[in-house]
């Protein structure tokens, strides 16, 4: 049975006060604590409060741990690959900013380095193919909007590419023959990566969007791609 609060009270007020009434010190109070009973009694007090609450605070741990793993396991969850075309069109925008910027084209003693902006160029198409590998495992209007006209100004640039060494293969990617961009004419490369309006700079822009709509996408759909009726009811009125 466990100790009521009146039971601790009538304890303690026994060792505060002899059996005549008068203040001293009681010897039968002393020989519970000296036996452990009133350790006892204490412990079973608090162990009644413990339950009343609930949870031990090892339970209260444990419960804390298991939220915070369902949590971390549902940020990390991707079903929808909306959170991975995201990143990958902020590295292609990043990538095709790059080749864009004056850094770039700085010559050295007169020179060009072409193999640097070569390597610039490969990091590009390599980000590029990316894009288009992850926009294929989405679903998603804006996104296929977005593409259709990234990959459209790329076949407009299809035959300037190739004086470069950039082809465009049949499923839209991008392929680098280094050789050949090495030697490539300096002033065609910086005509479709120098600078803005070129076709560098409007990838990058397109870029940018693909991942404003995955990030908007990703709000209205969840990890799960399930929506709520409320906000897919007014996603389906905006467009």
């Amino acid at each position: 049975m466990g100790l009521s609060d009146s039971g601790i009270s009538t304890l303690l007020n026994s060792l505060g006060s002899g059996k005549d009434g008068s203040t001293g010190f009681d010897f039968a109070g002393y020989a519970s604590i000296k036996n452990g009973s009133y350790g006892k009694l204490v412990k079973s007090y608090y162990a009644e409060q413990t339950g009343a609450a609930g949870k031990t605070a090892s339970e209260v741990k444990s419960t804390s741990n298991a939220k915070t793993a369902k949590t971390t396991k549902t940020e990390d969850s991707d079903t929808t690959g909306l959170s991975q075309m995201k990143k990958d069109a902020q590295q292609l925008k990043t990538s095709a900013e790059k080749l864009s910027s004056d850094d770039m084209w700085k010559k050295t003693d007169g020179k060009l380095d072409m193999s640097k902006v070569a390597s610039a160029v490969k990091d590009f198409a390599a980000d590029y193919n990316k894009v288009i590998d992850q926009a294929g495992k989405v679903s998603s209007k804006e996104i296929g909007q977005d593409m259709k006209f990234m990959t459209s100004m790329t076949d407009t640039f299809t035959k300037v590419l190739a004086k470069v060494g950039v082809s465009v293969g049949s499923d839209g990617k991008l392929s680098v023959d280094e050789e050949k961009l090495a030697k490539a004419d300096e002033a065609t490369v910086q005509s479709l990566f120098k600078g803005n309006a070129t076709y560098g700079s409007q990838i990058a822009d397109k870029a940018s969007a693909i991942a404003r709509d995955a990030d908007m996408n990703s709000s209205i759909y969840g990890s799960n791609a399930e929506t709520s009726s409320t906000l897919s009811s007014i996603y389906n009125q905006l467009i």
